[in-house]
């Protein structure tokens, strides 16, 4: 393998294993200044979009462990960059679903592996639909924390309702 094709494969083989999962994209018809975009939109998301050359990507990911499905190899057909997934990939799905929709499928998501998983592009649809992992994990702390104010207002009822004697008591002693 040539040197400049080693630090390639090196390159995305860390990138793979530095990421949760990862995005393929086709990018054919984007010009510079929409990919430059997607860029900047993907660096909000705290992932890293990449121009890639198939089989270099397909070693990179062979080396990084990931199953080489027919699936993903299909995907890997065309002009092909990837999205490098380092945080919410629900987050992730739906920001590159949006810019698809904002460039009229100019830029077309193939599918992407999430947590070990291959998704297909219908898949990665269904993932967008998911509520971010931040509202999940207020979802679930709610429910946690529901039970305890129960508690708590179950505790605290005698020593409201003596208040409201003492309250109520006492204005009848004032009149």
């Amino acid at each position: 393998m040539r040197p400049e094709k080693k630090y390639l494969v090196d390159e995305l083989t860390g990138n793979l294993k530095e990421s949760t999962g990862f995005f393929v994209t086709s990018y054919a018809g984007l010009s510079a200044e929409d990919i430059s975009a997607v860029h900047k939109n993907c660096r909000k998301e705290s992932s890293k979009y990449m121009v890639v050359k198939n089989r270099v990507f397909k070693l990179a990911a062979k080396e990084s462990g990931y199953e080489l499905t027919h699936q993903f190899e299909e995907s890997l057909k065309g002009s092909t960059a990837i999205v490098f997934n380092k945080s919410d990939a629900v987050a992730v799905a739906k920001m590159l679903l949006n810019i698809e929709k904002e460039k009229n499928g100019l830029l077309k998501l193939k599918g992407g592996f999430v947590e070990g998983r291959w998704f297909n592009q219908e898949q990665v649809v269904e993932l967008s639909k998911l509520p971010s992992r931040e509202v999940l994990l207020s979802k679930l702390m709610s429910t946690f924390k529901a039970p305890l104010n129960g508690f708590v207002n179950v505790l605290s009822a005698p020593l409201r309702n003596l208040l409201c004697v003492l309250n109520s008591i006492a204005e009848k002693k004032s009149e």
